[in-house]
C-alpha cells in the first residue's frame, strides 16, 4: 500500500515558502540596516554576495549528507539554522557580524532546497514529480512576493524586526516538520554509496552536466535581469518605485500561476525536455522584448514572458535531474542549487559591468546565453527525457 505523504508535502512547501519569505523580506530594508551600521554600497554587496557564495559551496555537501544519512536530519538542520541566523540578524549591532551572520544564512539554508526537492523525488515519481516541482517554485514565488512587503511593512517600524519575525516563523514550523516529516531515503548498499561518491567528484564528467550548466545560465540571467532592470525601466520608460513595485508583483503572480497551476498539465502534454527548452527560449524573448519595448504596457508583457519561461525551466530541470540521479538525488540536486548559487554571484558582477557600456548589453548578453545553451544542450536534454521513461 502506497504511504500518503500529503501532509509532509504541505510541510514541504510551507518550509520553502518561509525560507523565500527570508530571502526577500531583507530586500527593501538591508540597504538602510547596513547604512545604519555605518556601511556603504561595497559593504552592501559584500553582504548580498555572501549568502550565495556560501550556497556555492555548500549546497553539494549537504546533498551529499542527504544521501547518506537521510533527507529528515538534513531538512531540520536546515529549517532549525534558519530560524537561529534570522534571530541573529535581529541581534546583530555591527556590520562585521551582520555580513558573517549573512554568510552563515547562506550556508544553512542551502540544506534546505536541495534535500526538499530530493525528498519530493523520494515519494513521487514521473509527471506527479514535475508538477510537485512545480508547486516547490510556486511556494518559492509566493515567498519572494510576500517577503519583501512583509520586510517593507515591518521595517517601517524597526530594521530588525522582519528578521525576529523570519526567525519565530521558522521556528514555530519546526515541531510540525518533525512530526511530519518522516524519513524517505531507503538504505543503500556499498555499490551505489561508491557510485555516489563517484559523482560528487566529478562534476565535469557528470551526465547531468549539461542540467547543471542550465542550473547557471538560468540564474545568471535572473540576477543580471534583477540587478539591473530597475536602472533600465527608469531610464527607458521612467519608472519609479510604485510601478516597479507592481510589475516585480506581476511577476511573482505570473510565477505561481504557471509553477503552482500549469506545470503539471503541461508536462503530462509536453514532457519535462521540451518544456524546459521552451522556458529558455521564452527567457531569451523577453530579454530581446525588454530592450524593444517603449512603453509601458509592452514592457509588462515583455517581463511577464521571461518570467514564464523562468518558470517553466526550474521545475522542469529539477525533474530530469532527480528522474536521472536516482542513485544520488541530494548530490545531483546539490550541484544544481550549487551552479545557481554561482550564476547568482557572477549575475550581478556582470549585469552590471555590461550596464555601464549600455543599458541594453546585458540583455543581449543574456539573450544570447540562453539561446545557445539550448541549441547546444537540445540533444542531451532530450535523451534524459527518454532515459527517464525507460
Amino acid at each position: 500500500m502506497k504511504k500518503d505523504y500529503g501532509k509532509s508535502k504541505i510541510i514541504l512547501f510551507i518550509t520553502l515558502f518561509l525560507v523565500m519569505v527570508g530571502f526577500g523580506i531583507i530586500i527593501p530594508i538591508i540597504p538602510f540596516y547596513v547604512n545604519s551600521m555605518g556601511g556603504g554600497s561595497a559593504a552592501l554587496g559584500i553582504f548580498m554576495s555572501a549568502y550565495s557564495v556560501m550556497q556555492f559551496f555548500f549546497a553539494p555537501f549537504w546533498g551529499r549528507l542527504s544521501d547518506k544519512i537521510g533527507r529528515r536530519p538534513v531538512l531540520l538542520i536546515g529549517l532549525s539554522g534558519y530560524g537561529a541566523t534570522f534571530i541573529l540578524f535581529g541581534l546583530a549591532k555591527h556590520l562585521w557580524i551582520l555580513i558573517l551572520v549573512r554568510a552563515l544564512s547562506g550556508m544553512v539554508s542551502s540544506a534546505t532546497l536541495p534535500t526538499a526537492m530530493a525528498y519530493l523525488a523520494d515519494i513521487t515519481e514521473g509527471d506527479e514529480r514535475s508538477k510537485n516541482m512545480g508547486m516547490v517554485g510556486a511556494s518559492m514565488g509566493l515567498g519572494m512576493v510576500f517577503g519583501p512587503a512583509i520586510g517593507g511593512w515591518l521595517g517601517h517600524y524597526s530594521f530588525s524586526l522582519p528578521f525576529f519575525v523570519s526567525g519565530i516563523l521558522a521556528f514555530l514550523i519546526f515541531p510540525f516538520a518533525w512530526k511530519f516529516l518522516p524519513e524517505t531515503l531507503k538504505e543503500t548498499n556499498s555499490h551505489k554509496k561508491a557510485e555516489r561518491e563517484k559523482l560528487s567528484l566529478n562534476v565535469i564528467k557528470n551526465p547531468l552536466f549539461i542540467l547543471f550548466v542550465f542550473a547557471f545560465i538560468m540564474n545568471f540571467a535572473m540576477a543580471i535581469f534583477e540587478s539591473t532592470f530597475a536602472l533600465l525601466v527608469a531610464n527607458k520608460i521612467g519608472f519609479g518605485p510604485q510601478q516597479m513595485g507592481t510589475i516585480f508583483a506581476l511577476l511573482g503572480i505570473v510565477g505561481v500561476i504557471v509553477q503552482g497551476g500549469l506545470i503539471g498539465r503541461l508536462v503530462k502534454r509536453f514532457g519535462d525536455a521540451r518544456l524546459m527548452k521552451t522556458g529558455a527560449w521564452m527567457c531569451g524573448i523577453g530579454f530581446l522584448m525588454i530592450i524593444l519595448s517603449n512603453n509601458k504596457l509592452f514592457m509588462f508583457l515583455a517581463t511577464s514572458v521571461f518570467m514564464a519561461g523562468n518558470s517553466l525551466m526550474g521545475p522542469t530541470s529539477n525533474s530530469l535531474a532527480t528522474k536521472n540521479a536516482a542513485k544520488g538525488q541530494g548530490v545531483s540536486l546539490g550541484f544544481m542549487q550549487s551552479f545557481g548559487s554561482l550564476g547568482r554571484i557572477l549575475g550581478p558582477i556582470t549585469g552590471g559591468v555590461l550596464y555601464g557600456f549600455s543599458m541594453n548589453l546585458p540583455y543581449i548578453v543574456g539573450a544570447s546565453l540562453l539561446i545557445i545553451i539550448v541549441l547546444i544542450g537540445s540533444k542531451k536534454v532530450t535523451s534524459y527525457e527518454r532515459i527517464a521513461v525507460n
